[in-house]
C-alpha cells in the first residue's frame, strides 16, 4: 500500500486533525454540516452486504453515500475519513448517519522489537512530527518527510527498545522514516498507524507506559503515552 498523500479538503482537514478529535469525537457529539475528520476502521455488517465506519472512540457511523467511495474497502481497513454528520437522520444500531466527503487508506504496521544494534539507526528523511497519539489499538503519527519523485521507496518503522522492558521501565518506541536513497528536498505530510496489540507477546502486563521518540531534522519529538491492551 502506498504512503497516504493528503490532497484538497483531506489535506486541509488533516492540518487541524488533533483539534477536530478533541472538539468532536471525545464527547461523541458533532455539529451538523461541518466537515469532520477522523481516523477509523472499516467494518462490514454480519451478512457482509454493507459496511460502516467505526471510529477510534467506538462510535459507529453509517455512511449514507457509501456507494460514492471509488475504492473497494476491505474489512478492517484503516482509513482517514472526512464526512458531514446528518443529525436529522437515524439508522437503528448506529450512532450517527454521515455523508462521506473523502476516504483515504492509512498504512498500518506492527511495532518491531529491536536490539541496540538497530535501535538507533538514522532516520534520514523525517522533517518533523506534528503529533503522536493513541486511538483504539493504534499509535498514530502525523508527520512531514522529505521526498523526490520516487517516494515509493520510503519505509516507516516503529522500533521497540526491548532492553527497557527488561529493566521494567517505560517502553521506548522510536519512530523511523527512511528514504532508502531518495534524495528529495520537497516536503510532504503523511499519517501512519502502528498496531500496539503486536506488543502483547513482548510486554507481560495489562498495560504499557510508552516513551515515544522521533529524531527529526531539526529536533527530537518526545511524548509519554499509556496503552491498555484490549481484552
Amino acid at each position: 500500500m502506498k504512503t497516504l498523500y493528503l490532497k484538497g479538503l483531506a489535506y486541509a482537514a488533516a492540518l487541524c486533525f488533533a483539534a477536530t478529535l478533541s472538539s468532536c469525537s471525545l464527547d461523541g457529539e458533532y455539529e451538523q454540516f461541518i466537515p469532520q475528520t477522523e481516523l477509523a476502521v472499516i467494518q462490514y455488517t454480519p451478512d457482509s452486504s454493507s459496511w460502516y465506519v467505526l471510529n477510534d472512540f467506538g462510535l459507529k457511523l453509517w455512511p449514507k453515500n457509501a456507494s460514492a467511495v471509488e475504492d473497494k474497502l476491505q474489512n478492517n481497513t484503516r482509513v482517514l475519513v472526512v464526512f458531514n454528520v446528518l443529525l436529522d437522520e437515524k439508522v437503528s444500531g448506529y450512532d450517527y448517519v454521515v455523508s462521506l466527503v473523502y476516504v483515504a487508506h492509512i498504512n498500518v504496521y506492527d511495532a518491531t522489537p529491536a536490539d541496540s544494534a538497530t535501535l538507533y539507526a538514522p532516520s534520514d528523511s523525517l522533517r518533523n512530527v506534528e503529533v503522536a497519539w493513541i486511538g483504539s489499538r493504534y499509535l498514530n503519527v502525523d508527520y512531514y518527510y522529505s521526498y523526490s519523485a520516487d517516494s515509493a521507496k520510503h519505509t516507516e518503522r516503529l522500533l521497540c527498545d526491548t532492553a527497557a522492558l527488561q529493566r521494567g521501565g517505560s517502553v521506548k518506541l522510536l519512530f523511523r522514516h527512511n528514504s532508502n536513497g531518495d534524495k528529495g528536498i520537497k516536503y510532504r505530510q503523511s499519517i501512519v498507524s502502528f498496531d500496539l496489540e503486536s506488543l502483547r507477546s513482548v510486554v507481560p502486563a495489562d498495560s504499557i507506559s510508552i516513551a515515544f521518540e522521533a529524531e527529526c531534522s531539526s529536533s527530537t519529538y518526545r511524548k509519554d503515552l499509556t496503552y491498555k491492551f484490549k481484552n
